[in-house]
């Protein structure tokens, strides 16, 4: 009896032992869960749990791969690429010397344009100015404006007119100038031409046109009053004439 009664303790105490034993197992296992799900806080606000830590930095290094290929995939939207303009503002060259490969390089200067430019320039002994380039075949105004920033000829001549030479103009263009009825007057009707004719008061091509065509057929006027003859002439009209005329 005193056996089983012992056995019965022994029993007892070893399932206290194992309650214990199971007991602060279950414990330190709940107490590292917490320990390892401890909050913690970031710079940026955001609570994160510490077990999620390396979760955490595998989609940071994740999405930081991503970031970076995406950068390098995308063009940059002020990337400057480098075009024949680009180096055309900055080209400048002596139509005088230019070879025919450097003055292509002008804009609207093609290979033919750029022969008769070297063609011009053997033919007149070079260009006195960049303005001269105009008078080359296939250089108007519009291309010309197109390359002035980039041309030069050195030691530019420009014709000026002096006082003496306006003179000599104006002196020539008067030669030009048509006598005035007073300068010719008197005009003999028989011999007077068409542009002479329609100088006199009165007289109008119509007129002109009667009077050559009456000299030629009538072997010319015997009188100035012959005049009166002519349709759209009247008396008085043709005593204003012959104040202008005579009969030789």
């Amino acid at each position: 009896m005193k056996k089983d009664s012992l056995f019965g303790k022994y029993l007892f105490f070893m399932l206290c032992s194992a309650l214990v034993v199971v007991t602060a197992a279950f414990y330190f296992h709940i107490s590292d869960k917490k320990k390892n799900t401890t909050t913690i806080i970031i710079d940026n606000d955001i609570e994160v749990s510490a077990s999620l830590t390396n979760i955490t930095e595998t989609k940071t290094t994740l999405r930081k791969t991503t970031s970076k290929t995406q950068t390098s995939s995308e063009p940059s939207k002020h990337k400057t690429v480098s075009t024949t303009a680009d180096i055309t503002e900055y080209l400048i060259l002596d139509i005088n010397t230019a070879s025919a490969e450097e003055l292509m390089k002008l804009h609207g200067i093609g290979e033919k344009t750029a022969e008769e430019i070297i063609a011009y320039r053997k033919q007149n002994n070079g260009f006195s100015n960049i303005e001269e380039i105009m008078k080359v075949s296939g250089i108007g105004e519009k291309t010309f404006e197109a390359i002035r920033e980039h041309i030069y000829v050195i030691d530019p001549v420009y014709e000026d007119i002096t006082e003496e030479d306006y003179h000599e103009e104006v002196t020539d263009d008067n030669t030009d100038i048509p006598p005035t009825l007073e300068e010719l007057a008197p005009i003999d009707i028989n011999t007077a031409n068409f542009d002479t004719l329609i100088l006199l008061p009165h007289v109008d091509e119509a007129i002109a046109e009667q009077i050559i065509s009456f000299r030629e057929n009538n072997g010319g006027f015997q009188s100035e009053y012959e005049l009166i003859m002519m349709d759209g002439l009247t008396r008085n009209e043709v005593a204003d004439i012959k104040e202008y005329i005579e009969i030789k």
